[in-house]
């Protein structure tokens, strides 16, 4: 339309401009709220991890360009992040509900020693009316890492682990996943892992493990190992025919008690005895194994554990007294009967009180413990192979103390 025709009919350019106006109207009222609305349900926000070292210095390469930072206690750690441990340090990765540092924890990394993770992303949605899932993605370049994802999240958590031979989705549950030059192994403890690779895909679920060696496809799962113990995770309550509960003195109704309690998503055994007279005690829980071990090449105990308090500095003046304890009874290749323990404790001793048989740990904080391979432990200090597990004790020792126990596993390959 040319101007000497506008002038002509106005009317028509008016109408003209008069509709136009109103559809770009209408677009407005309709895409502004629906793009407000898209924004409001979907945007996404950073969510940082929580780097919580166990033990040693553990190393963080912010920038691949960059030199890497010594991290020795907790540090908050973002996308982009590659995460190193050497041979005697041990960190944990936590990501938490929200910035309040008790709040409960959705997934947790268990980073081993000799391990390299990188913490590609983690997203959350912005506002609380998104029903998009929280995301987290790592990528294990080499090592071991073992995963907690809860399902505490009302809005769902997508958890995926990449590493050099294929990646693995993982739903709710503990799954423990290890990296080398030539193949990738992903076994699920509790839960179910679909593990992808050269087009395959493989789902694996409690108890079970696949391998995805280099350039291949998931191998078909496999049960590889025995837990020996029974109720480990606590789902089912203590007493007969699993965890026996003991107390000493036996007549003392203050000598501590053991019960099962909920911590986060997971169940635990709670040992506690708070302001109570300062006189030696001991509360525990007892399982009887009886199995011959004759057959297996590998013995693994396992337990995550949590110290809150000890009133006794490090284990006591004799070295007896932990807050927590492991007491392994067995039968050795002799026929000789034998025993083995651990503790754990927090607070260090006075200098004249020497801690033998346990180690420091972390307070406050989930410490996963692995025996590694007993057959070898125990012959290098001295002490013939076992042959039969007669027993495993889990108990704490001292004057008033609390801490916790979970995942308990006596794992034979």
């Amino acid at each position: 339309m040319n101007h000497r025709s506008m002038r002509k009919n106005p009317a028509r350019t008016a109408w003209t401009v008069l509709l136009l106006s109103f559809c770009v109207f209408c677009f407005l009222v309709i895409s502004i709220p629906l793009s407000i609305r898209w924004y409001v349900l979907h945007a996404q926000e950073d969510w940082p991890g929580t780097l919580r070292v166990t033990s040693g210095t553990v190393l963080l390469v912010i920038n691949e360009a960059d030199e890497p930072v010594a991290v020795v206690d907790t540090r908050q750690v973002d996308g982009d992040t590659l995460i190193q441990t050497d041979q005697s340090s041990q960190a944990s990765l936590v990501f938490l509900a929200n910035e309040d540092p008790d709040s409960p924890e959705l997934a947790t990394v268990q980073i081993y020693p000799t391990t390299q993770v990188r913490l590609v992303n983690s997203h959350r949605p912005r506002y609380p009316l998104s029903g998009d899932p929280n995301t987290v993605q790592i990528e294990v370049r080499h090592g071991r890492v073992r995963v907690n994802r809860s399902n505490l999240e009302p809005r769902g958590l997508t958890f995926d682990v990449t590493t050099p031979h294929g990646e693995a989705h993982l739903g709710p549950g503990s799954y423990g996943i290890q990296v080398t030059n030539d193949q990738t192994q992903v076994a699920t403890r509790i839960g179910e892992a679909q593990v992808d690779a050269q087009g395959k895909r493989v789902i694996v679920v409690d108890g079970l493990t696949t391998t995805v060696a280099t350039n291949e496809a998931p191998s078909p799962p496999l049960e590889t190992s025995d837990n020996l113990l029974a109720n480990g995770d606590f789902q089912e309550p203590l007493g007969p025919p699993t965890w026996l509960v003991s107390h000493y003195p036996e007549d003392d109704p203050s000598a501590g008690q053991a019960e099962v309690v909920t911590i986060g998503d997971r169940q635990a055994v709670e040992f506690r005895r708070i302001n109570q007279p300062p006189t030696h005690t001991e509360v525990g829980i007892t399982q009887v194994v009886e199995r011959n071990v004759h057959d297996y090449e590998s013995l693994n105990l396992q337990m995550d554990v949590m110290l809150r308090w000890q009133s006794l500095p490090g284990a006591g003046e004799q070295s007896s007294e932990f807050p927590l304890m492991l007491w392994l009874d067995y039968v050795d290749i002799y026929g000789n009967h034998q025993f083995w323990t651990h503790g754990f404790y927090y607070q260090d001793p006075p200098e004249q009180w020497v801690v033998t048989g346990g180690q420091k740990i972390p307070s406050n904080v989930w410490f996963p413990f692995e025996s590694g391979n007993l057959f070898e432990r125990l012959t290098m200090e001295g002490r013939p192979a076992p042959a039969t597990i007669n027993w495993i004790k889990v108990y704490a020792s001292g004057h008033n103390y609390d801490s916790m126990a979970s995942e308990i596993r006596l794992v034979a390959r």
